[in-house]
């Protein structure tokens, strides 16, 4: 812990705020940097963007700056392009009546900090600094909560679940990521508030997760939401996804533990992997309601293949450790997947979960890594003309003797280009 400070940010980005200051200052309205910023700074990390309010107007604010992005406008936002930096910049606010749980009905602009420190989420989020004369301001008590250790809502933490379901998400990433102890009322309430879920977006969900599994503390967070019975209405179905020969909670308790053995650096392609796994024991093929699970938060097509690419890898690594004679080319091919050093992480995650010995996992890529570019993709032999030449259709058949040759030559059954003409014509003749 340490008192927050504009001289621990970045000398570009600190330059660029106190220049936001100012121009404001000159307007007659004092700025402050605000949020995870501060937060950040008494948390000793160095942040990566500023977010800063006042009581400047958006209609006061812009014509102060040459590029101005009106996101969020009606709720007093503005993104402020200067010197190759964006900062977000709010107005001052007081909010009503959250409708849609997540933006406020009404928005009245205050002209006061403690006017906005109170609409706020949690107090370690409501701490205030100013750039220019260095002072902290702290409403609500978030310093000291973060000198104990403790994650307390701004006021009634019902009413502030009540007004966005997703804060319950963030409580957990924030508790997991900080290292904090939820305070015992704001715990009480969020177990009291799962129906505050049930308005949130799954895109927002989806952002969520996502900013979870890219963090710190992951498999903590996902246990809270569980503990708290907040994971299940989140997502609905997860909470159920179990193989026949695994109790749900055990399931889920193998999921929770791999993951952590995942830690720090999860991801968010090998999280949804683990998190949604149909059977932690890496045996069931069968992934249906799982990437039924996964398509209800509209992931992207590219999260949606490399989650299956990692289902897919981990179970061929457990066939292939579990059979007694591999072939070369079985191997060969399951190492140059894509998805094999992730999937091997979650192969020994899960392993260490269940007990089990995740030496051969090790082995398996200590092998792949041994391996040369030319045992991994060795030159073909034959061409696709000569498949041509010889007669084979072009259809299915086609492709399945270009992998049956392949097979042949990663077998070291075939290393020429002679043996390969003959095996293929031996081939055409029983097509």
């Amino acid at each position: 812990m340490r008192r927050p400070s504009i001289a621990h940010v970045e000398s570009h980005l600190a330059s660029v705020v106190r220049t936001v200051a100012l121009k404001l200052a000159s307007a007659g309205q004092r700025a402050w940097v605000v949020g995870g910023s501060t937060r950040d700074l008494a948390l000793g990390r160095e942040p990566k963007d500023v977010d800063m309010t006042s009581a400047a107007t958006p209609e006061e604010v812009e014509p102060l700056f040459a590029h101005v992005v009106p996101l969020g406008r009606a709720f007093g936002t503005l993104q402020l392009l200067v010197d190759g930096v964006t900062i977000e910049h709010t107005t001052f606010r007081t909010e009503t009546d959250y409708s849609d749980s997540r933006r406020p009905t009404s928005v009245r602009f205050g002209r006061s900090l403690e006017e906005d420190a109170a609409r706020r989420d949690f107090t370690c989020n409501a701490l205030y600094l100013d750039p220019l004369t260095d002072e902290l301001a702290d409403p609500t008590g978030g310093l000291s909560d973060l000198e104990r250790g403790i994650l307390r809502t701004v006021g009634e933490p019902g009413a502030r679940f009540r007004e966005d379901g997703l804060r319950l998400v963030r409580m957990a990433r924030f508790a997991a990521a900080f290292g904090l102890e939820i305070e015992p009322a704001t715990w009480a309430a969020a177990r009291a508030s799962t129906a505050a879920l049930v308005g949130v977006s799954v895109e927002r969900a989806l952002a969520e997760f996502e900013r979870m599994f890219g963090a710190a503390g992951a498999a903590r967070a996902l246990a809270l939401l569980d503990a708290a019975g907040l994971l299940e209405p989140l997502m609905p179905g997860q909470s159920a996804l179990h193989p026949n020969v695994l109790a749900a909670s055990e399931a889920q308790r193998l999921r929770l533990a791999a993951l952590a053995a995942l830690e720090p650096a999860v991801g968010v392609a090998v999280g949804f992997a683990v998190l949604l796994d149909p059977d932690p024991q890496g045996s069931d093929e069968a992934t249906g309601t799982a990437e039924a699970l996964l398509e209800r938060l509209r992931p992207s097509r590219e999260l949606r293949r490399a989650v299956a690419a990692l289902w897919r890898v981990r179970r061929e690594l457990e066939s292939v450790l579990a059979t007694p004679s591999v072939p070369r080319s079985r191997s060969i091919r399951l190492a140059r997947d894509e998805a094999f050093e992730d999937g091997a992480r979650i192969a020994a995650a899960f392993r260490h979960a269940l007990g089990k010995d995740g030496a051969p996992i090790a082995s398996l890529v200590q092998w792949k890594r041994g391996l040369r570019a030319d045992e991994l993709h060795p030159a073909p032999l034959l061409a696709p003309e000569d498949l041509t030449n010889a007669g084979v259709p072009r259809d299915a058949r086609f492709g399945a003797t270009l992998a049956a040759l392949e097979t042949e030559q990663l077998d070291g059954r075939l290393a020429a280009r002679e043996d390969a003409l003959a095996w293929l014509a031996s081939r055409v003749r029983s097509l």
